[in-house]
């Protein structure tokens, strides 16, 4: 997976959110799938419950693609497969995201809206994007 986090920098990532991947991880593997292809790993994402104050809702974590495999439809199929897989451990709560303007669209395309962004939070050029799928 890190590979495939590598791959993507920079235009997704920043190497500083390495260390946020890892921690991921090591927190919540068990909640973390990997798409393969010919025996490497090519696609991962994840998914997390929040179940802190307030309203119960699950984030799409940490999903990306291998850069040489960007617009062949695993990115939509891996996504599709986190959201499901989500609902059917927790039911259905909202979603919630923290991406950036780069894939806001690819993430409209299913329905979620923008609630809050901030310009260059996660570094140069990597606007933060908050987003939201309603039941």
């Amino acid at each position: 997976m890190i590979g495939v986090f590598r791959s993507n920098i920079p235009k997704y990532f920043v190497p500083a959110e390495e260390e946020g991947l890892h921690d991921f991880l090591s927190r919540f593997s068990d909640l973390y799938y990997v798409a393969e292809l010919d025996g490497e790993i090519v696609g991962s994402g994840g998914h997390a419950l929040n179940d802190g104050r307030g309203e119960k809702t699950v984030s799409l974590c940490w999903g990306m693609v291998r850069a040489d495999h960007l617009g062949t439809g695993l990115g939509k199929k891996l996504t599709e497969f986190r959201i499901e897989a989500a609902r059917g451990k927790f039911g259905e709560i909202p979603f919630v995201i923290r991406t950036s303007q780069h894939t806001q669209g690819f993430y409209e395309r299913f329905g979620f809206r923008l609630t809050r962004s901030e310009r260059d939070h996660f570094g140069p050029g990597i606007d933060l994007c908050e987003m939201r799928l309603d039941c």
